[in-house]
């Protein structure tokens, strides 16, 4: 039976609204991204970016039927809406709000404060922000893509995927075994990142990587003080290369293991991964990989996946298949 709704109320998020929103989210798209408590809150009330004046939920009576998150600078981290409550303008009006938000004075603040652009950001993009539920929009939620397309939003020419494996029976491939000892014998080694290795390994991302990925590194050292699912290569005391890697006794949920519940009690995760910049293509990339998937599998962990890639080949060459494709879009503010 269809709901009627003669006009929602709006109000701003707050975490006590939480729970309705983990039941609103499974309710639209929980067969394919289920949600619980804990990544909820990691990700939205926990996460320093997100801009609460831009985050909303839509109301019918007391139940939640709607809600938008954005984080700042410029990022439409999520918008759901009920099933039995989409096609009559809420999804609309939440984005109205959100994007109002953003172009507001706090808006335009916040931005300065986070070294973006002075004034309003020139588009808002789904995903891709810090602590990000997507990269962008799922394909196989065609509702969303019309949702967006009708609003005017545009594809980006980009596109990425999240690949996942069986880890059961998982060997390291004779060809990469033998490049990790030919390495050893270069004196480079692969192994756990131990407290004392913590200052090299923030010096290396941030010589070689995003902020993001710094910010990242930086944030799951302080949740997790031994720091041993972050593997590193090192040669000479200095980290030259690095993963993280998630299993089901990890603190923080990495992008990786988000939609765990779809891989099983025992699952696994990898993600950022990269080697110097004056270390690559000596093979060193896929023998940390195989080393981490290695070291997973060891865990007694029996899936694993790999979050917003497009190196789609690189990970296949660890027996890795695409597993969920999402398509970014924007919107000129």
């Amino acid at each position: 039976m269809v709901n009627i709704i003669k006009s929602a109320e709006y109000e701003q998020y707050t975490s006590v609204y939480a729970q309705a929103a983990v039941a609103l989210w499974n309710a639209a798209m929980g067969v394919d991204f289920p949600m619980d408590l804990r990544l909820w809150r990691q990700n939205v009330d926990d996460c320093e970016r997100t801009f609460a004046p831009g985050c909303w939920v839509a109301l019918d009576g007391q139940s939640v039927v709607g809600l938008v998150i954005v984080k700042s600078p410029n990022h439409l981290s999520a918008i759901v809406v009920h099933p039995d409550y989409r096609r009559r303008g809420i999804g609309r009006r939440l984005l109205a709000l959100a994007t109002d938000a953003l172009a507001s004075e706090a808006g335009r603040q916040c931005a300065v404060q986070l070294s973006a652009p002075n004034d309003p950001p020139s588009k808002l993009i789904t995903g891709q922000d810090y602590s990000h539920f997507f990269p962008g929009v799922p394909d196989s939620h065609s509702d969303a893509m019309a949702f967006f397309d009708a609003c005017g939003w545009k594809k980006t020419e980009g596109w990425c995927v999240d690949l996942w494996r069986d880890l059961r029976g998982f060997a390291i491939a004779p060809q990469v075994a033998a490049k990790i000892e030919e390495l050893a014998g270069q004196g480079i080694v692969l192994r756990a990142c131990t407290p004392a290795d913590v200052p090299s390994l923030f010096n290396h991302v941030e010589e070689n990587f995003s902020a993001r990925w710094l910010a990242e590194t930086r944030r799951r050292v302080q949740m997790e003080p031994d720091p041993s699912e972050i593997k590193i290569a090192v040669q000479g005391g200095r980290v030259i290369g690095f993963a993280h890697t998630f299993t089901n006794r990890s603190a923080k949920l990495g992008p990786s293991v988000y939609w765990r519940d779809l891989l099983g009690a025992e699952y696994g995760g990898l993600g950022p991964i990269g080697v110097g910049k004056d270390v690559r293509k000596i093979g060193l990339g896929l023998a940390l990989l195989s080393y981490c998937v290695d070291e997973v599998a060891n865990a007694g962990m029996t899936r694993m996946a790999i979050d917003w890639t497009v190196i789609i080949d690189f990970y296949k060459r660890a027996g890795f298949d695409v597993w969920k494709r999402y398509i970014p879009y924007i919107q000129p503010l």
